[in-house]
């Protein structure tokens, strides 16, 4: 049996859910609402908004946002009832923009509250402003958050620090009740995803004492899982829908969405985030039973909505991908993904909370620094994909720029600057550059510092940095001037970890990364370099680079100071042609297959051209004839950076699932 559904399948399955026509992305009259209503139980999803609240952009285009959503919500009930529709998120809500960054998260956490969700999970961001700010947003949010995983340690025997999950009645046409049962988990990757420091008892003592689960083979996440399923189970569920923050590619494996997912029995649905991508899948649990997978992207590039009919005993699940459109955001003209905004409209009560916090944002950063000559990229050309999670981009190349003189403005002569892909969020698009436009590309307010370490220390990070490729990962680093490196992406990672904790590097296996040079010179393995990174790496050991904060570090000011210093004093107020190209300078290149042997002779070998008499020049030439360019390669690094990152994974499902188990379904 396929595990995933294709576009004639979706169709063929979806027949009993027969969609109208979708004006903004919305369908007018979706899944057969008139028969429906009454007896379905519709839940609406989202993931990984990072501060995307739906203002409009600066093409002009108005993305989705809050109160599209809201609007779309209050459809939804009139259909169906106030009692048979849910507003559920899966984690990374409060962190990711300028708002975020200045409010500390609260401003995200007060425009849901006015959207109206009902069940939220932890992602791995919301923790990055601290554990008190964390409790802080939990105590002022009025949905109900959720967790079977994330524990405090310190008691003798770790105790949850939220309910693992809630039942929820539906009332049906018949006069009965539905029950569904949302369970929480979020990846055991947030102990390094997120900011470290964040779980530690104190700073003066590093011992992490909340956990999230974790260990080397993803046993203990299945079993907590397992364990608030049965319960729920037992406690009179009809059906159980996973809100999880796990994600699939660029994710652990032991801790993926999928690999769950077989690992579990009891499961009917997986709402999924973290890996930033559009998916619905089917998968089959560790009964060989069917589980839907979804994930709507990120940045409200989508909502996607599940639909569970107890009288048919079929559940459905739908995103943007196919022509069982649910939400998609109103992009520029050009695009084909575009719609007009008609039909829903937008929540008038919710752009106007909307409305009010991009006008504070915009009264503290809106004032010009700058200009940019060039468009600076951190996402592809479709503007969804993470570029500078896979690959050098311009923008990486900028910030890093940003760090080093940032050091050097101060007296450091630093040697190398890192950021990692994942810090850098925004695009920065020619014309002015605002002091809110520098804080979106670096929102995280992370404290710069460096540091020094070892050449070998160096190239360990260069390797973990490249060990996911060709899939993104947020940990992927951009790199300053100066360094350049070949990435070998055919053969298997010699990076050894532990769950996501880097361990070593397995010296039986061929590196990845080879002819790393700094300023022409090769990485020396026994020196000392000075490295300016913050202090999310070089103090926290984020995104597991332990390797670089084996040493005493001196701290330097915030990330996006850093950024507008360089433009202000370095650049003298213009990002120019420098920085042209959206692939950057060529400092990280990737290569398929081995090195070519400069000391193998071509075999058999060629015959000797017979000799030349030398040309003598006319007699009567009294020209100086200038010698022929050289036309041989100089041996410097010249190869291009190469796009690796693959678009993300879209699609829809609609299937019927029974408690009765078919020879059919265990094939």
């Amino acid at each position: 049996m396929s595990n995933e559904l294709s576009r004639c399948q979706f169709l063929a399955g979806a027949t009993a859910f027969a969609l109208g026509s979708a004006v903004f992305g919305l369908p007018r009259r979706a899944f057969a609402d008139d028969a429906q209503a009454g007896s379905a139980i519709v839940i609406l999803h989202t993931n990984d908004v990072h501060c995307a609240v739906g203002e409009a952009d600066e093409k002009g285009a108005t993305p989705l946002g809050y109160s599209a959503l809201a609007s779309y919500v209050a459809d939804r009930k009139g259909v169906f009832g106030d009692g048979n529709v849910t507003l559920v998120d899966a984690g990374d809500a409060v962190q990711g923009n300028v708002m975020g960054t200045l409010t500390q998260g609260q401003a995200l956490v007060d425009i849901m509250n006015a959207t109206g969700y009902d069940y939220v999970i932890p992602g791995n961001h919301e923790f990055d402003y601290g554990m008190p700010q964390f409790n802080h947003l939990v105590g002022s949010a009025n949905a109900t958050y959720l967790s079977c995983n994330f524990t405090d340690k310190r008691p003798e025997v770790p105790t949850l620090m939220f309910a693992p999950y809630a039942i929820q009645d539906y009332p049906l046409a018949d006069g009965g009740n539905a029950r569904v049962a949302f369970v929480g988990v979020t990846t055991p990757a947030t102990l390094t995803a997120s900011s470290p420091k964040s779980f530690w008892r104190s700073d003066d003592d590093h011992t992490c004492v909340y956990g999230f689960c974790e260990d080397d083979t993803g046993a203990a996440l299945a079993a907590a899982v397992q364990n608030a399923v049965d319960q729920a189970r037992a406690a009179g569920a009809d059906y159980v829908v996973l809100l999880a923050h796990l994600g699939q590619d660029g994710s652990p494996d032991i801790w993926r969405s999928d690999a769950l997912a077989k690992r579990c029995r009891g499961i009917d649905v997986i709402i999924d985030g973290h890996s930033h991508q559009e998916y619905v899948q089917v998968k089959q649990d560790a009964e060989g039973k069917n589980v839907i997978i979804t994930q709507t992207g990120t940045q409200f590039s989508s909502v996607g909505q599940v639909v569970i009919n107890p009288d048919s005993g079929t559940i459905s699940a739908s995103t943007p991908a196919f022509e069982a459109t649910l939400l998609r955001e109103a992009r520029k003209s050009g695009d084909p993904a575009y719609v007009q905004e008609a039909t829903f409209g937008r929540d008038a009560s919710v752009q106007d909370a909307i409305n009010k916090k991009v006008a504070d944002v915009e009264a503290q950063t809106g004032t010009v620094i700058g200009k940019s000559e060039v468009d600076l990229y951190a996402f592809e050309d479709d503007d969804y994909t993470w570029a500078v999670r896979a690959h050098e981009t311009n923008l990486g190349d900028f910030v890093c720029d940003a760090y080093l003189y940032y050091a050097t403005n101060a007296g450091v002569m630093a040697d190398i600057a890192f950021v990692n892909g994942g810090g850098v969020r925004a695009n920065l698009n020619r014309g002015n550059v605002t002091k809110g436009d520098l804080i979106n590309v670096n929102p995280f307010n992370n404290q710069l510092c460096y540091t020094s370490v070892s050449g070998q220390d160096l190239l360990d990070a260069l390797e973990l940095s490249a060990s996911s490729l060709p899939e993104s990962n947020g940990d992927f680093l951009q790199v300053s001037e100066g360094l350049e490196f070949v990435i070998r992406t055919d053969i298997d990672s010699p990076v050894l970890r532990s769950g996501s904790t880097f361990v070593g590097i397995d010296d039986a296996k061929e590196r990845r990364v080879r002819r790393a040079k700094l300023h022409g010179k090769t990485i020396d393995p026994q020196a000392a370099y000075t490295l300016v990174c913050h202090s999310y790496y070089l103090v926290e050991g984020g995104g597991s680079y332990s390797m670089l904060c084996k040493n005493p570090v001196t701290l330097l000011g915030l990330d996006n100071d850093a950024l507008m210093e360089y433009v202000q004093l370095n650049l003298r107020g213009v990002i120019g042609q420098e920085y042209a190209g959206a692939a950057g300078q060529g400092r990280i290149a990737t290569q398929v297959g081995p090195d070519p042997d400069p000391d193998t002779d071509p075999d058999p070998k060629p015959k000797p051209e017979p000799e030349q008499p030398e040309p003598q020049p006319p007699a009567n030439d009294v020209s100086d004839p200038k010698p022929l360019a050289p036309t041989g390669d100089d041996g410097a690094l010249k190869a291009a950076s190469a796009a690796v990152a693959a678009a993300a994974a879209v699609g829809a499902a609609a299937f019927a699932t029974t408690h009765a188990e078919t020879e059919d379904e265990r094939a």
